[in-house]
């Protein structure tokens, strides 16, 4: 699934071929995603123009000139190829919706196991700031600080990896980047969240791992591990700089260390980690 670096270059791909332009024609191959498309999607947007393209957590946000917006949000496989009107491209299996745009861009949105969902809003109605208001603090803005982690955590008893993955206390941190940020915090995914929360200490450098861990594969594209690409068919280079994630009976990175990597599993979920540099809390 893509997590917050990617939904971020898919974002910022999004913003350079729609942003002031207008989509001039819709075309729906498939009714349903995770959700039923939208029935007046079509319609809405058509000959309207895009104001910003913007991100919270893992979901796209793309205000229109109509007071309307659309809620983008890829699941597990989804994401957007661009090409120009004029190219000569084979079909391109699993597409679902195809934009037709005025700068003569062509965006498609891929989704092969088709869990991803595009939903629109009038920005005047409840039920946009009632779906905003459910979304946890974004991991990358300022508004994520230690103050708020300590709020959401200090009463949990589940371990802290399950918290990172808990997209109404943090939003956009997924399997890969969570186990990536405690171990460069040095906290074991086994700790109870409300004894980090205690620490004041584990809490400062988790926050400062989890913002750098994000904004570093940001800036190499994102990690490509199975079906991650930009919208130009590019693929993320994260995955060679990971520490721990995929990394299961590895020596451990740190030179100091002499351990290998374990894999766990964690609320369904594969959790890696050097028992070594993460020790976990007595209690």
């Amino acid at each position: 699934m893509p997590e917050l670096p990617e939904v971020e270059i898919i974002k910022n791909n999004l913003s350079d071929n729609l942003l002031e332009n207008t989509f001039l024609s819709v075309e729906i191959y498939s009714e349903k995603l995770r959700y039923k498309i939208p029935y007046n999607l079509a319609e809405s947007i058509k000959n309207v123009k895009v104001l910003k393209v913007d991100r919270i957590a893992k979901y796209i946000f793309v205000y229109l000139n109509n007071n309307k917006i659309l809620i983008i949000h890829l699941g597990m496989t989804g994401n957007f190829l661009v090409n120009h009107i004029n190219d000569e491209i084979t079909p391109i299996k699993h597409t679902h919706i195809k934009f037709i745009m005025s700068n003569s861009k062509v965006i498609r949105y891929i989704d092969i196991r088709r869990f991803g969902f595009i939903k629109i809003y009038d920005l005047k109605e409840k039920e946009f700031d009632i779906f905003k208001n459910k979304l946890g603090v974004d991991a990358i803005s300022n508004n994520f600080n230690s103050k708020n982690l300590i709020n959401h955590i200090k009463n949990k008893k589940i371990n802290i990896k399950s918290a990172l993955l808990d997209q109404k206390i943090v939003g956009g941190i997924g399997n890969i980047y969570a186990s990536e940020a405690l171990f460069k915090a040095g906290i074991s995914p086994l700790d109870c969240s409300k004894d980090v929360a205690k620490n004041i200490k584990k809490i400062n450098n988790l926050i400062k791992a989890i913002k750098f861990i994000l904004r570093d594969a940001i800036k190499v594209g994102g990690s490509t591990i199975k079906n991650h690409k930009n919208m130009n068919g590019e693929s993320g280079y994260f995955q060679y700089k990971f520490n721990v994630y995929n990394r299961e009976d590895l020596k451990c990175n740190n030179i100091k260390c002499e351990s290998s990597i374990k894999k766990i599993r964690q609320s369904g979920r594969s959790t890696f980690y050097c028992e070594n540099c993460q020790e976990k809390e007595n209690g």
